[in-house]
């Protein structure tokens, strides 16, 4: 039976496929259960489960560890409200966290499809949207991670939709909007916050060259987004006692990954959060004296081994982009990540080759938002915020060269004809 065309062009019928597959694979596999990764693998679960047990935003391990910015606050926040309304660490928590997750991965289908039509073509766009649907890397994030993934990639590609259709609009409500989604998204994975100037300085431009006032929605827009992070500054504040812009763990995360034993990935023994002997330290003395500890000690092996953090960040790229080795059957999802990376360069190249209206967006978030992997951990789910725009890029170089392909066929069925 045929499909009606309407339907394969529905970003509504993309979006309900993916929540359908998505929740399906979830009763069916009873992903809920959490069996692979336990409760308290996760530190977005265990500060939840703090806040949900009236402990406040702390102890993101399964210590005592005391107050903490060590995540963005909203995500904890949310796990929290599922375990008050389903119990701590409870099965029905699991269900109801892997469907929010799931739904926002799906919507993603949507964001796609819109970026993808205004900046390639109708083809790009439909092509995204139903392979997002069915993407693994997407489905596996949603039905089996208590974490934000889902929710920043969701985020960053609204945020891409929303400042392409934005453009020259210097209307105060929807620079308002923007501002609320930035702030969302700051509160949510505070890496995002790398592409911010170059979105920002991109409408403002925007505005600037139609001749139209540009400095009122720009400072609106900034006020809003500052009004939205202030309650939680002022919250790290009265409980550290000093300036922690969100979240504050990139001491230990920068020794994690630069020290004697670093080889590009996550050293356990260097990490306070995983190491028996640093977590006491933790417990000691707080958070943010251990990440200070850290980040000096981290500074310091630096200092005194340049060349070798240059060899390391070097390989971190490498990371990033082609993944961590594997073994057996999961050296195919590497080659299926790795492809996905070249196709989105070739992708890139090709359309600021063709000067693809908006790709100055695309290509300044790709070199922008991994720089703090690069000289830290690159965890493959981190890559998992700009995934959507990888995707596109992707299927926009598939798309040319099938039409180049296309073409020549034409033209030498022209000749033999």
């Amino acid at each position: 039976m045929e499909i009606p065309v309407g339907i394969l062009h529905s970003p509504l019928c993309m979006v309900l496929f993916a929540l359908a597959v998505r929740v399906l694979y979830i009763i069916v596999a009873h992903s809920y259960r959490l069996r692979l990764y336990p409760w308290h693998f996760f530190e977005m679960a265990n500060l939840a489960r703090s806040l949900a047990t009236g402990h406040g935003f702390s102890s993101p391990y399964q210590v005592n560890t005391g107050p903490s910015a060590l995540a963005a606050p909203l995500y904890p926040w949310v796990v929290s409200l599922a375990f008050r309304a389903f119990g701590v660490f409870s099965e029905g928590a699991g269900f109801a966290m892997l469907v929010f997750n799931s739904v926002f991965s799906a919507l993603t289908c949507w964001t796609i499809y819109r970026v993808a039509r205004r900046v390639f073509n109708p083809t790009v766009a439909v092509w995204s949207g139903w392979i997002w649907a069915v993407w693994p890397y997407a489905i596996y994030y949603s039905v089996d991670w208590i974490w934000e993934t889902t929710l920043s990639a969701f985020l960053m590609s609204l945020l891409l939709m929303l400042t392409l259709e934005m453009e020259g609009d210097g209307h105060l409500s929807s620079w308002f909007s923007y501002a609320l989604v930035w702030g969302t998204a700051a509160l949510t994975n505070t890496a995002e916050l790398a592409w911010l100037p170059f979105s920002g300085c991109w409408l403002a431009w925007q505005l600037h060259r139609r001749g139209r006032p540009f400095l009122a929605p720009v400072a609106f827009g900034a006020a809003v987004f500052w009004m939205i992070l202030t309650p939680w500054m002022v919250r790290n504040y009265r409980v550290f006692g000093e300036l922690v812009f969100i979240r504050g763990n990139f001491g230990n995360e920068l020794r994690a990954a630069n020290n004697p034993l670093a080889d590009g990935g996550r050293v356990p023994r260097y990490d306070a959060g995983r190491d028996p002997l640093l977590l006491t330290v933790w417990m000691q003395i707080g958070e943010r004296a251990i990440n200070a500890q850290q980040a000096e000690d981290a500074q310091t092996w630096i200092a005194q081994h340049p060349k070798r953090f240059l060899e390391l960040c070097g390989r971190r790229v490498i990371l990033f982009w082609a993944g961590f080795p594997r073994a057996g059957l999961e050296r195919l999802t590497r080659l299926l990540y790795q492809l996905s990376s070249l196709l989105a360069i070739g992708g890139l190249a090709l359309a600021l080759r063709r000067r693809v209206h908006g790709v100055f967006l695309m290509a300044t978030l790709l070199a922008f938002y991994p720089l703090t992997y690069y000289i830290t951990v690159p965890e493959s789910r981190y890559r998992h915020a700009i995934e959507p725009e990888l995707l596109m890029l992707s299927v926009f170089l598939l798309w040319f060269l099938a039409a180049r392909v296309r073409s020549g066929c034409q033209s030498k069925d022209e000749v033999l004809g």
